[in-house]
């Protein structure tokens, strides 16, 4: 057995973690539409050309924003914790001291992942806030102009961080529940009674690949015109296309409906169609500004919050799914995932999910009953070069993930996930040194963990850790592959102060596990058994250093 020689490296922090689309009412008219919408001279799309039936006064000139929609190049400011308390209140929040907010370590993980998933695009963000300005919902000067047309993104923090908020309204209640389906000729009919009442949606669509909802894009719908022949021109300003009107055409008869954009302003536009079997989605623009439930936070919790331009409301929390994520670098970049029963089944109740952001050849993210164990696929058969993957699973008040590991072209890697014994393991036929990274969020204390290291060898191996609340113990281990090493780091969180433990490499052989007892570490100098289950029996066999922070 190989010596077991190390030492357990601890820092301490005391201070908090630093975090790593006046208006008139709808009118009837015959009035030419690109007067009537404030059009401009520009290339784009479809063009305004008819007759105006019906409008909500917005002008795309100057109600719609003059930059372009923007993924995460530049690093703009998307989601940061004072967003994330705006938008669900103080359960997000592991410790609150003035007007600062440490996030507790799953609701970082979920705004790490939001802000990832906005690379292909901010669309569903600018769609919403774009219109909410326009109705005065939200006080433009904030962003430092009387009006949208005239503000500027680059700098310009609070308009970058709300725009980033409500964008992950798309995936939270009420946005999501309120969300309407609806057949292109519905839509028409949608849109005339919301203008009529001073309300307003973002219009989402998509593409469909191989039977899946791809390519998502929010616009935000401003008028109707007839275009003759049964045809109805629905104008939108459309966030991709600055101060240049864009009409989507629907054929009244047939109910069908037909766009050209690109769902990820780096690609040029492509053709999208559909109709009842790819139908619309109108989401009320109100609710999208709005205080959100939390899906990541543990269940029966109430919190106050405010959102991006409301009053304060009383929010809820819990979900009765996990939210499986595969990050936009590796969906980008031709890797797909699967996700299944442990049988290789399909799961009932399970949802794929499609951001509206980007492109991608399969849905990246999926809910799955959080009840059932899953396993998921990781595809690399797409791949024309070596691909890193980060992958994702969220539920109410914990997060488990694979993150850095490497997908050759024609791998194909599985991650399985329990949620009755909260274990998680990464199998792959290759070479690969992934981080298994978990968090578990308490009502007074919570935990982050990350471990790494353990770099498989070329023939692969199974990684595995698991997590027992009960006992407070964490397991990690290396099966299936010989001796290899692994090292970990573990944050704490609590009303007082931030602390971490960071270990040196610490040998293993092969079937032996690491355990660590995380609740015995109560900070403040106090110390964390550590050893070696070198029999499977779930126990320390070998006790390792029992070292404590340094004061």
């Amino acid at each position: 057995m190989a010596s077991r020689s190390w030492r357990l490296l601890v820092t301490a922090a005391a201070a908090g973690l630093l975090l790593a689309a006046c208006g008139n009412s709808a009118e009837s008219s015959t009035s030419s539409s690109a007067a009537a919408i404030g059009a401009e001279d520009g290339a784009g799309g479809v063009q305004p050309t008819g007759n105006v039936i019906a409008t909500s006064g917005f002008d795309v000139a100057r109600n719609g924003f003059a930059f372009q929609n923007y993924g995460n190049e530049g690093t703009p400011q998307n989601l940061d914790a004072n967003a994330m308390w705006s938008l669900f209140g103080d359960q997000v929040c592991a410790r609150i001291e003035g007007d600062t907010c440490t996030l507790a370590p799953t609701p970082e993980k979920w705004m790490k992942v939001q802000n990832d998933s906005m690379n292909g695009g901010h669309c569903f963000g600018l769609a919403g806030l774009a219109w909410a300005l326009y109705k005065q919902e939200i006080d433009p000067n904030r962003y430092g102009a009387p009006e949208a047309g005239e503000m500027a993104l680059e700098g310009n923090i609070p308009l970058q961080t709300d725009v980033a908020a409500v964008f992950v309204t798309q995936a939270t209640e009420p946005t999501a529940t309120d969300k309407i389906t609806v057949t292109p000729n519905d839509a028409i009919e949608k849109m005339k009674q919301a203008w009529a009442a001073g309300q307003g949606y973002a219009l989402a669509f998509f593409q469909i690949k191989n039977g899946e909802p791809t390519g998502g894009h929010a616009v935000t719908p401003v008028a109707l015109e007839d275009r003759g022949e049964g045809k109805v021109g629905i104008v939108l300003y459309d966030n991709n296309f600055p101060k240049q009107p864009q009409v989507m055409v629907v054929d009244t008869a047939a109910n069908t409906w037909s766009y050209s954009t690109a769902a990820d302003p780096k690609n040029d536009p492509e053709a999208y169609v559909g109709g009842v079997d790819n139908p619309l989605e109108l989401f009320p623009v109100t609710p999208m500004i709005g205080p959100q439930s939390c899906p990541f936070c543990a269940g029966g919790e109430q919190s106050q919050a405010d959102g991006v331009g409301s009053t304060k409301k009383t929010v809820g929390s819990g979900s009765e799914f996990n939210y499986v994520y595969l990050n936009q670098e590796a969906d980008a970049s031709g890797i797909t995932m699967s996700v299944t029963d442990t049988n290789g089944k399909p799961i009932p109740g399970a949802k794929p999910i499609a951001p509206l952001s980007g492109q991608s050849g399969a849905p990246p993210a999926m809910l799955v009953p959080k009840t059932v164990p899953f396993q998921i696929k990781i595809d690399g058969s797409k791949l024309q070069k070596p691909s890193n993957a980060d992958l994702s699973i969220i539920g109410p008040g914990y997060s488990y993930g694979v993150d850095k590991f490497e997908v050759q072209p024609g791998d194909f890697d599985t991650v399985s996930f329990d949620p009755a014994t909260n274990s998680i393991s990464y199998d792959t036929k290759a070479g690969s040194a992934p981080d298994i990274v978990l968090s578990l969020d308490g009502a007074t204390t919570s935990y982050d963990f990350l471990f790494g290291g353990l770099a498989l060898p070329e023939t692969g191996g199974k990684i595995g850790v698991k997590l027992d609340p009960a006992k407070q113990i964490v397991t990690a281990s290396a099966e299936k592959s010989g001796p290899a090493e692994i090292d970990f780091v573990i944050g704490r969180v609590d009303e007082k102060s931030d602390e971490e433990f960071t270990s040196d490499p610490i040998p293993l052989e092969a079937n032996e596990s690491l355990i660590i007892e995380y609740g015995k570490w109560q900070g403040n100098g106090t110390s964390m058994p550590i050893g070696i289950d070198t029999n499977g029996s779930g126990q320390i066999q070998e006790r390792l250093v029992e070292s404590k922070p340094a004061s």
